[in-house]
């Protein structure tokens, strides 16, 4: 019962804080987004807001890159993708949960490769290209 009461108490105090150190004037702003964009698809809800706001291209490739992903595929390699952290965030996250690397030798069996941009690394079949991107595999 002690440990109930001070589980709750614990839960309250930090409830508090995040309340306390809201940034209260963009509360209404954020709740009006929320309203308007809550029947939107997910990725269009994304692509709007501050997760992808450092480079939307990417995300819109992501996306494009997902939904054409063949079934099965065991993981993802990132090709011509920034190495920095926000963009391989975000692609984990987008195709999570496969595994994702960034520009591997070579693709591990079942492995689809996302190219961004318009070079194309040698040794691979090209899927699906859509210009600014494409889906490739090993040749073998």
């Amino acid at each position: 019962m002690i440990r109930r009461a001070a589980g709750i108490a614990g839960a309250g105090a930090l409830l508090a804080l995040v309340l306390i150190v809201q940034p209260w004037p963009e509360l209404p702003q954020r709740v009006r987004v929320l309203v308007r964009t809550a029947p939107l698809e997910l990725a269009r809800r994304r692509l709007g807001g501050s997760g992808t706001a450092f480079d939307r291209e990417y995300f819109v490739f992501l996306e494009n890159a997902r939904r054409r992903l063949p079934a099965g595929t065991r993981g993802v390699g990132l090709y011509g993708t920034p190495g920095t952290e926000p963009y391989t965030y975000l692609a984990g996250y987008v195709f999570a949960p496969r595994p994702v690397h960034l520009a591997p030798g070579a693709l591990p069996e079942g492995w689809v490769g996302a190219i961004y941009g318009t070079a194309r690394p040698p040794g691979v079949r090209i899927l699906q290209d859509w210009g600014a991107g494409a889906l490739a595999v090993e040749s073998r």
